[in-house]
């Protein structure tokens, strides 16, 4: 049965774990997909490479560290092993561009459109995870990407962009930022998934809903919890399961 099935790969750093923990506690249904994980935190991003259609760990400490947390133990990641890949996190972060694209657009039209363009382009294609989502898709596989999120309410980003003016920016400018970000990734033949409407608040944070437990105490408002992974299945799973199966 699994033969007939689209193979498909959730690849990504430590905010893949959501994903994880929304598929355990059966608030998100992958059925219908032959599936594996591949990932590890995200400080081991800084000894992968991509060559070969492949994603390659760069040491030997790296490889048994991502086949760990792998069903069948890959030390390295084959494109063309799988129909889809999605791209989860993977230090992939798109929301300090938009806070400073925000935090100009508040004091006026002074960023043109054509600067929005070339500064979100320059900073997405300037991250490792980016490129090594850009380099499976260029191999065969269907590639999806889920950026890390917007940071839980509640806390300051560094620099100080997030004022009251930003978060009360215009909701159609957000929605214009994630329009180019989708069209940029859509040229190197990726599909970007925004993040979830429902999980974001005053315009450019994550609501506390979606937060890891304790995040206050524990000050992580990076990382999301199963319901967040949830709502970022909610939208590629009817993507993936659309794919054909190959050879």
């Amino acid at each position: 049965m699994a033969d007939a099935l689209p193979r498909v790969c959730i690849f990504g750093d430590s905010h893949y774990a959501c994903l994880k923990q929304a598929q355990v506690r059966g608030l998100a249904d992958l059925s219908g997909l032959d599936l594996e994980y591949w990932g590890h935190v995200g400080t081991r991003f800084r000894h992968l490479a991509f060559r070969d259609k492949a994603i390659h760990p760069t040491d030997d400490f790296t490889a048994r560290r991502f086949a760990k947390f792998n069903a069948k133990g890959r030390l390295f990641l084959p494109a063309t092993d799988f129909d889809a890949i999605l791209v989860m996190g993977a230090r992939v972060y798109v929301a300090p561009t938009i806070l400073s694209l925000l935090h100009a657009q508040s004091h006026g039209p002074v960023v043109s459109a054509g600067l929005r363009h070339r500064m979100l382009a320059d900073r997405m294609r300037g991250q490792m995870g980016y490129r090594l989502a850009a380099g499976l898709a260029a191999s065969g596989p269907r590639v999806l990407l889920a950026p890390v999120s917007f940071p839980t309410e509640g806390v300051v980003p560094k620099p100080v962009l997030a004022t009251a003016k930003v978060a009360a920016s215009d909701p159609q400018l957000l929605a214009e930022y994630w329009a180019l970000l989708t069209a940029i990734a859509a040229e190197d033949g990726i599909t970007l998934l925004p993040q979830p409407a429902d999980t974001v608040t005053a315009g450019c944070f994550t609501r506390a809903d979606f937060a890891v437990a304790g995040h206050v105490a524990r000050k992580d408002y990076e990382h999301k919890n199963p319901a967040y992974g949830a709502a970022v299945l909610a939208q590629a799973l009817p993507i993936l399961r659309q794919v054909s199966r190959g050879p």
